[in-house]
């Protein structure tokens, strides 16, 4: 497949999901896969739908609604998988999950860090 080149203002047709450099870079986080850094930067881009949709609790915590099968379809991979990386990240404490039933999407509070 031949891909085109830029020119001029076509340079900002791209949004961009930011992965923190540190989840990259420091030692803490060596263990996390990819695809685990990736969900997380996907989280921290669902952020801003979530301000924008008032989605804060009554502490004030702004949470993301992010189901399982939005994050298979996303990032193309399978449910088990989806499941993989969202647990490593709670196992870190990046994500701190909040179960609600009834068929209703869980609510995923994500988690700020500072390398120690």
């Amino acid at each position: 497949m031949k891909f085109r080149y830029f020119y001029g203002s076509s340079a900002d047709q791209y949004s961009f999901i930011r992965i923190p450099k540190l989840l990259i870079t420091d030692n803490q986080f060596s263990e996390l896969t990819i695809q685990a850094k990736l969900l997380y930067g996907l989280l921290l881009d669902r952020m801003a739908m979530s301000i924008k949709n008032k989605w804060i609790d009554n502490q004030n915590r702004v949470y993301v609604i992010y189901p399982i099968t939005e994050i298979q379809n996303d990032m193309h991979i399978t449910k088990k998988k989806a499941m993989e990386c969202l647990a490593e990240l709670a196992q870190k404490g990046l994500v701190e999950k909040q179960i609600r039933g009834s068929g209703m999407p869980n609510l995923l509070y994500i988690k700020q860090f500072v390398a120690a």
